[in-house]
């Protein structure tokens, strides 16, 4: 009986634990999709012609019901069926009496079906009334009738319908929706016009949508307002008994229900035919201060897609760095230029030549003269200031002066006494030119002159928000380990001669037993491969690592590509300029094949070496690591996720945030490479050329990247050579010994490799009343910048608790509420931070958690709790001040907590 009460609290918990998905309807015309603002809701409205194959599947994965938009009394394209004109869309209405048309509308239906849409949304379904007398209205609305039934035997009922009043007896039961739009607003197309609907007509609408109600319909309303004006029209709706759903007049912005989205998008073009973004400044730097204030970097290439319409209920910004002067095309300036007020711009690096009203707009107008140097520093503000200690050397400086109404920056003066200003901030956002932005000097390496944080958020202004986390489990610094191929078959300089990977497998693997991510390269093991002769045991070490439940497996590819940035067609590396050629030198493998280095080395290791209960689960990219767009498509479609490349080997030489690069890097398709979060002893030890107790120093790098931001989990990215001398197996254990001697959480890499792809996936949204929500698949941590107040665990929901500081909440459902109110006292008991992957929480409810290591889980108001497993065992906690803590043994836990004293 105890394990079925156990199985019936659990299916409980999984019913009451859903997203809280909003009821209102979706509608989105425009392209690419909003996929991330889309996980708000259940169902969405799109054109089907601007939802990709990809993003279709995105959200079907999600269990996101997508609707098509389909016209079933109207079409652009004249026919044989068509009969009048709509004058106010120039549309030509149709013969819903012809079969022609009704064939039209069923084909498409079924076309629509095969690409994989849940249902339609009917449009037009009153055009067949602005038709004139000498068409039959009843034989009319009997082949819509006809029309609409068709439509819900393919779609299963699964039908919105677009008013269509006088029909909706007959439709009964063939739909469950219908959405009418302009209750308390409307919109003129042929003006592009706004106005307030009469009450006259209000009174008519309410009067359908009652009957409506009555006939057992779900009734929507849609109607249009200015984005800051959307919610509280929604209210108006919601007040009037509908559900809401409020945009602009296309349905082309993203639109407000009951919760208003908070825009994360920071829009950033660049042209591949002149730098590809992989090497652009913008992505190498500032988007990892971008992404550490919560935003997305959303880039835009120019030269392969056109600059969008930008959406503030979107975008909250742009950001334009380049440092050649080709970049800015007349497009590009008039798009700036046109985008002013909007939402703030940024503009970096080289200034547009031709765009005074862009500079006028950012502070600052071209000086009449060109004054000549020295130049030497006139004014910097204080909060702008960067990690450089001196100022960049100027030689060829911009020459400008300050607008009116604007703010300097930075100003530099002439030899002639000739002030220049450098920067400049206004209302519509901030300008800084080269060379004040990153300075490299000898012996010292790049740095910021100016503060990358205070550049977005006091001279763009970009908006305190709260910020999808991917460095934290539980309240806790992620540990991930993961070990790339190389070196397996070394020889390691230790009694009797172990291979390099046997020394890893029986010192850092067993001896710790943490969740670890191993590779290999095929052919470095493989029979016929680099050493035929010794497979047999290469393989069995392989398979004793594997088939360890703490290890995930990995890919190291086939033959060790080293530039993927030329596989990419990015760059021409000839094989002569190179130390080692392209890859490893296997005899009758020399053209290089994208599918043997990944699909093909993924069957292998499924084949050959996992057990039966494990696949592969990550590529593990070799080399540069600069993978193109067909090799994360093969990655994809392998199932797979892939992390590797990167930047980040930040040290106390030069603790600067050059260092540190952003989470990932987008192409196409929905595709996304995951950068390690902290690069490997490669580059600790000079190449691998010693010292090789060199990568102890990643520990500088684990501080420099938590204060004063935590940048990045704790990271231990090694090869298996590590393991092929003393000194290397040393640091290795330094480094991990220092990680566990400090609060953490251990997780696998593809646990952070999910969380970090759905950083870009995640959203972030706010109620009437001031509260957030945020929507994510796999972050389970939402980071609380110091100028919030501490969050209200129990007037909240979706979360487990938040840490003693308040600056980590942690997540435990796809949809959390967050309150920061607090007329109501927070006594619940709720988790302050733990060890563990929690995967359900509920006090005086069903927990569930893994822990990889023995669990601690300190707990905030929870002096008379306790923690019951499925099994019967019960741990108590131990209280100190504020905080009880509880130790239970490592593993999954699967059981109850219990709040009730004295129970």
């Amino acid at each position: 009986m105890k394990y079925l009460f156990f199985i019936l609290l659990f299916i409980t918990a999984n019913v009451t634990a859903k997203p809280e998905t909003n009821n209102s309807i979706a509608f989105y015309y425009s392209a690419p999709m909003p996929l991330a603002e889309m996980t708000f809701y259940s169902r969405v409205v799109v054109q089907p012609e601007l939802i990709t194959k990809h993003e279709l599947n995105w959200l079907k994965q999600r269990n996101i019901a997508v609707y098509a938009y389909l016209s079933v009394g109207e079409s652009f394209s004249k026919s044989e069926s068509s009969l009048s004109v709509n004058p106010n869309w120039n549309s030509h209405i149709s013969d819903l009496t012809a079969a022609q048309w009704q064939q039209h509308i069923q084909n498409s239906a079924l076309s629509l079906k095969a690409r994989g849409f849940s249902g339609l949304f009917l449009d037009t379904l009153d055009s067949y009334q602005l038709l004139d007398k000498k068409h039959n209205k009843s034989a009319q609305q009997a082949g819509l009738v006809f029309i609409i039934e068709q439509l819900s035997n393919t779609f299963n009922k699964q039908l919105i319908l677009n008013r269509g009043f006088e029909l909706l007896p007959q439709l009964k039961g063939r739909a469950n929706d219908l959405v009418a739009e302009g209750l308390f607003s409307h919109f003129n197309p042929l003006d592009n016009s706004y106005k307030l609907t009469n009450k006259n007509d209000q009174a008519w609408l309410n009067a359908q949508l009652h009957k409506a109600q009555d006939l057992g319909f779900n009734v929507q309303v849609i109607d249009y307002a200015k984005p800051k004006q959307r919610l509280a029209m929604a209210q108006k709706i919601i007040n009037a008994g509908y559900t809401p759903w409020v945009t602009d007049g296309h349905l082309q912005t993203w639109g407000t229900s009951n919760i208003a989205p908070v825009p994360r998008r920071i829009l950033i073009p660049y042209n591949s035919n002149i730098e590809p973004l992989i090497y652009t400044t913008v992505h190498l730097n500032l988007a990892t201060m971008i992404e550490y204030l919560g935003y997305i970097p959303d880039y835009i290439n120019v030269a392969k897609r056109a600059l969008p319409a930008v959406d503030p209920s979107l975008h909250a910004g742009i950001i334009s760095w380049t440092s050649f002067d080709t970049f800015y095309t007349p497009t590009i300036t008039n798009w700036l230029e046109a985008n002013l007020g909007v939402v703030p711009e940024l503009i970096l690096g080289e200034l547009p030549s031709s765009a005074n009203k862009l500079m006028l707009s950012l502070g600052a107008e071209p000086l009449d003269v060109t004054p000549l140097g020295p130049y030497e520093l006139e004014s910097f503000t204080p909060w702008l200031k960067g990690e450089s200690s001196i100022p960049p050397v100027v030689t060829n400086p911009y020459f400008l002066k300050l607008a009116a109404n604007s703010k300097a920056l930075i100003s530099i003066k002439a030899a002639d006494g000739t002030s220049l200003v450098q920067g400049t901030k206004t209302k519509y956002g901030a300008l800084v030119v080269a060379p004040w932005l990153i300075d490299t000097l000898p012996m010292e390496g790049s740095k910021w002159v100016i503060d990358p944080r205070t550049l977005l958020t006091k001279a763009m202004g970009l908006e305190p928000i709260l910020v999808p986390d991917t460095t934290t489990q539980s309240g806790r610094r992620m540990l991930t380990i993961h070990i790339d191929g190389d070196g397996f078959t070394n020889v390691a300089h230790f009694a009797k001669k172990p291979y390099s990977a046997e020394v890893i497998l029986d010192k850092i693997i067993k001896h710790y037993k943490l969740p670890l991510t191993s590779s290999i390269i095929q052919a470095d093991i493989e029979p016929g491969g680099l050493h035929s002769k010794m497979s047999p045991k290469l393989e069995r070490i392989a398979r004793d690592i594997f088939k360890l439940p703490y290890v995930e497996i990995a890919s190291h590819t086939y033959s060790h590509p080293y530039f993927w940035t030329a596989l990419a067609g990015r760059k021409d590396i000839d094989e002569e300029d190179t130390d080692y050629g392209l890859k490893l030198d296997i005899p009758g493998y020399n053209t290089i094949s994208l599918e043997k280095e990944i699909t093909d080395s993924i069957k292998y290791i499924d084949d050959k070496l996992a057990p039966a209960n494990k696949k592969t689960v990550i590529m593990l990219w070799s080399g540069d690591a600069t993978p193109g767009p067909k090799a994360l498509e093969l990655a994809r479609d392998a199932g797979v996720l892939n992390v590797n490349g990167g930047n980040t080997d930040v040290n106390a030489d030069n603790p600067s945030l050059t260092h540190v690069s952003p989470i990932g890097r987008p192409e196409r398709d929905l595709l996304y490479q995951i950068y390690a979060p902290i690069l490997n002893e490669n580059v600790y030890t000079n190449l691998w050329h010693g010292p090789y107790y060199g990568f102890k120093r990643l520990t500088e790098t684990f501080e420099i990247t938590e204060k004063p931001y935590r940048l990045k989990p704790y990271t231990i990215y090694f090869h298996f050579y590590s393991g092929e001398v003393p000194a290397g197996l040393d640091a290795l254990k330094h480094n991990i010994d220092y990680v566990l001697a400090r609060p953490n959480t251990p997780v696998h890499l593809s646990h952070y490799a999910k969380v970090a792809k759905d950083f870009y996936f995640s959203a972030l949204a706010k109620n009437s009343d001031g509260q957030w929500l945020f929507s994510s698949k796999d972050i389970k941590t939402l980071r609380v910048p110091d100028v919030f107040d501490m969050p209200n665990i129990s007037q909240s929901s979706g979360v487990a608790g938040v840490t003693q500081k308040g600056d980590y909440v942690h997540v435990v459902n796809n949809i959390a509420q967050l309150s920061f109110d607090h007329s109501k006292e927070n006594k619940a008991p709720y988790l302050a931070s733990a060890n563990v992957i929690i995967d359900n929480w509920q006090v005086n409810g069903p927990v569930s958690f893994t822990a990889w290591v023995p669990a601690t889980l300190d707990l905030i108001n929870a002096g008379a709790c306790v923690f019951v497993s499925h099994l019967g065992e019960r741990y108590k906690g131990l209280t100190r001040g504020d905080i009880t803590q509880f130790k239970i043994p490592a593993g999954d836990f699967f059981g109850y907590l219990n709040c009730n004293a004295g129970v």
